[in-house]
């Protein structure tokens, strides 16, 4: 099994998010359908050129819903598992230090309640010591072959678990007027 993990954040609340699947192949395939759905859509040149190299949220959910849909749609068609935890924060800003633990934090949670073995891909931060942090808290678990951080430019996985993070996050802080929370839910669990 493969866990993909991303966070998100907004004023309310610190979120992280895992995606599992079966293996690397299956959400390879899951993203060529995907991408597949979505070719014959009107959009220019110059915007596909941007979009199809990295499918972020913050650019879906604000210009292309029909193509965050589709990428959902995908998703909740597949044999897997959404995962999250969070913490509130209460009003109050949280620096680095702290974002930091609470991350390995929520993460941990998110590993502990799955019983399978599991290789890990975590978006990357380009912090190399919170980076070990994090391998080093999570390898900790048994079950836990392996963990790195990954591009998301290169792992599909890591495009699919950014578009559930906002999706969650907008859920969560009842912030979700386009309704990207129900294709999903059927396969999402909150941890805590």
């Amino acid at each position: 099994m493969v866990l993909y993990v991303d966070e998100t954040e907004n004023k309310e609340y610190f979120i992280v998010a895992g995606l599992l699947f079966e293996n690397e192949a299956s959400i390879d395939l899951a993203y060529k359908q995907f991408k597949n759905s979505v070719r014959g859509y009107k959009i220019s040149h110059k915007a596909k050129s941007r979009l199809f190299t990295e499918f972020k949220s913050v650019l879906m959910d604000r210009n292309y819903p029909k193509y965050k849909k589709k990428m959902l749609e995908e998703i909740s068609s597949t044999d897997c598992s959404i995962i999250y935890s969070y913490y509130s924060k209460n009003g109050s800003n949280i620096n680095q230090i702290l974002k930091q633990s609470i991350y390995i934090t929520l993460i941990s949670k998110i590993v502990s309640c799955i019983e399978q073995d599991i290789d890990i891909i975590f978006d990357g931060f380009g912090i190399e010591g919170f980076e070990k942090d994090i391998v080093k808290s999570v390898k900790a678990f048994s079950h836990v072959m392996s963990a790195r951080p990954g591009d998301s430019q290169e792992e599909k996985g890591l495009q699919f678990i950014d578009n559930i993070c906002s999706t969650v996050r907008r859920h969560i802080s009842e912030d979700e007027v386009d309704m990207f929370y129900g294709i999903i839910s059927d396969s999402v669990r909150v941890v805590q």
